[in-house]
C-alpha cells in the first residue's frame, strides 16, 4: 500500500512538473489571448477573410492605372521644382513660414530624456543652432540610399514630451517627439541645407519634411533624375527583402510597398557613386519579391500584402524600420498604386469620406456593413487608422497596427499588427469608458472613390 502511494505521488509530481513546464511554454500566448479576446477569436491571417472569388478585381484596371499615374506624380514631386524654387514646399501643402513657426514652438517646449529627466535647455539650443533651417537654400534633387529616420531636429536620440512618455511606465508608448517619419531606399528627395556640423541634411519627400543623416542620402544629377523617373516601375510585394553586398552583408532592406525603377526584370537601386552623386546598380531580388507596378487590386493580392505585415511590431513614426498604423495602410495601398498621405488624419480625407460623428454604435456597425468594401475601406478614429476586411461572424473585422487599449493608469499593450473587431479589449479590467475602437471611430473612407457604395 505504501509503495502504491509513493508511486502515485511520483506520478502526480511528474504531471505537475509537466504542466508547469507546459504553462511556461504556453503562457505568453495564452496570456495574450486571455487579455485580448478578439486576437484569439478573429483569425490572424488574411486568407480567412477571402471572398468566394478572390481573383475578381476590386476596381477596373483602367481606373487603377489612373491612380498609379497620380501616385508617381506625387512620389516624384520633390524633383519637380527648379533650384531657384528652393523655398517651395507646396507639394506638401506646406510653406517654410509655417515650418519655421513650428520649429520655433518646439524650441520653447520642455523635453525629457530616456532617463525621465528634463533635457537641458542649453543642449536643445545647441541642437537648434546646429540645425537651423535655411529657406533661401537652393533645392537639389536627391535620393535615399537606405532606410533612415526623418527627425524634427538633427538629433538621433529620442526626446519625449513628458516623464511618463519617456519612461513608458504603465504600458504607455515611448513616443519620441522628434520622430517624423522614415525614408526608404530609392525614395526621391528635395535636399535643402546641411546642418552646421555637416552630418545632417534638411530634406522633403512626397509625404514628410525634416532632418536625415547625410550618409543615408545622395544628391542626384539631371541624368540620374531623368533615367530614374522615366524607367518602368516595380513594387515590392514581400516585406523586409534584403539586398546583400559582395561580402554577404545586408546593404539595404526593402519594405513591402516600395516602388523602384526596373529594367528587364532587374531593379535599379540607388547607390553613392565615386563622385558622391547618386548612381544606379542593377539588382535581381529573390523570386516573387517584386512585381510590375501597380499590382492588380484583387482580394487575393490584398491578402498577400496583409499577411506579409501581420504580426509586425509597432514602431511609432517608422522607427527602427517598423510601421505604425498609417505607414502600414500607406504601404498596403502603395502596392496597388494608390497614394496615401503619411498620417492617419490626412489619410481619412483621401478619396471619399463618410462621417460617422453623432451616430450610435449600432448605426456605425450598420454603415460599415452597408458601405464598407473589404480590403479597400479605411476606418478612422482620432490618431488611428484601420483597414476593413469584411464581416466575420457578423462583426466588422479590421487589420491594424496598434499600440494598445487605454486602461486606468496606462495601456494594455498589443504592440503589433493584428486582426480584431471594433471592440478590441472590452473585456479588460480597468478599461476606460468610451475607449473602444467603435466608441471613437468617426469616419469610413474610400481612397479609390469609384468604390463608394452609398452616401
Amino acid at each position: 500500500m505504501l509503495r502504491h502511494m509513493i508511486k502515485s505521488r511520483r506520478l502526480l509530481c511528474a504531471a505537475a512538473a509537466f504542466l508547469f513546464v507546459f504553462a511556461l511554454w504556453r503562457g505568453p500566448r495564452a496570456a495574450a489571448e486571455r487579455e485580448f479576446r478578439d486576437i484569439g477569436r478573429f483569425p490572424q491571417n488574411g486568407t480567412a477573410y477571402l471572398p468566394p472569388d478572390p481573383d475578381e478585381a476590386l476596381v477596373d484596371y483602367v481606373s487603377q492605372i489612373v491612380y498609379a499615374e497620380e501616385y508617381l506624380r506625387r512620389h516624384f514631386a520633390p524633383w519637380s521644382g527648379e533650384p531657384e524654387d528652393g523655398s517651395d514646399l507646396s507639394f506638401l501643402d506646406l510653406t517654410f513660414e509655417r515650418l519655421l513657426e513650428y520649429h520655433a514652438s518646439l524650441a520653447k517646449k520642455r523635453f525629457y530624456a530616456s532617463s525621465g529627466g528634463v533635457f537641458p535647455k542649453k543642449s536643445l539650443d545647441a541642437i537648434m543652432k546646429n540645425g537651423a533651417v535655411d529657406p533661401s537654400a537652393d533645392m537639389r534633387p536627391g535620393v535615399a540610399l537606405s532606410v533612415a529616420d526623418i527627425r524634427a531636429f538633427p538629433y538621433g536620440q529620442p526626446l519625449y514630451n513628458s516623464k511618463t512618455a519617456a519612461l513608458g511606465s504603465g504600458g504607455y508608448l515611448k513616443l519620441d517627439a522628434l520622430q517624423v517619419s522614415t525614408i526608404r531606399p530609392g525614395e526621391p528627395l528635395a535636399i535643402y541645407n546641411a546642418s552646421a556640423d555637416s552630418n545632417w541634411f534638411f530634406v522633403a519627400t512626397g509625404t514628410a519634411v525634416g532632418w536625415v543623416k547625410a550618409a543615408a542620402i545622395a544628391p542626384a544629377d539631371r541624368d540620374f533624375v531623368d533615367m530614374y523617373a522615366a524607367a518602368e516601375k516595380s513594387v515590392l510585394v514581400k516585406d523586409n527583402v534584403e539586398m546583400k553586398d559582395s561580402t554577404g552583408k545586408t546593404a539595404a532592406t526593402f519594405k513591402l510597398g516600395t516602388v523602384l525603377p526596373s529594367e528587364e526584370g532587374a531593379l535599379l537601386i540607388a547607390v553613392r557613386g565615386k563622385d558622391g552623386f547618386a548612381d544606379a546598380v542593377r539588382w535581381t531580388p529573390e523570386e516573387g519579391a517584386a512585381e510590375p507596378f501597380p499590382v492588380r487590386f484583387t482580394p487575393k493580392n490584398a491578402v498577400r500584402a496583409i499577411d506579409a505585415m501581420m504580426g509586425e511590431p509597432y514602431g511609432w513614426g517608422g522607427v527602427s524600420g517598423l510601421r505604425d498604423c498609417s505607414s502600414m495602410t500607406r504601404d498596403y495601398f502603395s502596392t496597388f498604386g494608390i497614394w496615401l498621405p503619411r498620417n492617419s488624419g490626412d489619410q481619412s480625407f483621401t478619396g471619399s469620406r463618410v462621417s460617422l460623428k453623432g451616430t450610435s454604435l449600432d448605426e456605425r456597425n450598420e454603415a460599415i456593413a452597408r458601405d464598407g468594401v473589404p480590403f479597400a475601406t479605411l476606418i478612422h478614429m482620432p490618431g488611428h487608422i484601420m483597414l476593413y476586411l469584411g464581416l466575420y461572424d457578423g462583426e466588422p473585422a479590421v487589420f491594424h497596427n496598434t499600440w494598445g487599449v487605454a486602461v486606468t493608469g496606462g495601456r494594455a499593450v498589443v504592440g503589433r499588427a493584428v486582426v480584431s473587431g471594433l471592440r478590441l479589449g472590452e473585456e479588460i479590467p480597468g478599461k476606460r469608458a468610451n475607449s473602444l475602437l467603435i466608441d471613437r471611430m468617426d469616419a469610413i473612407s474610400f481612397p479609390m472613390t469609384e468604390l463608394i457604395v452609398s452616401e
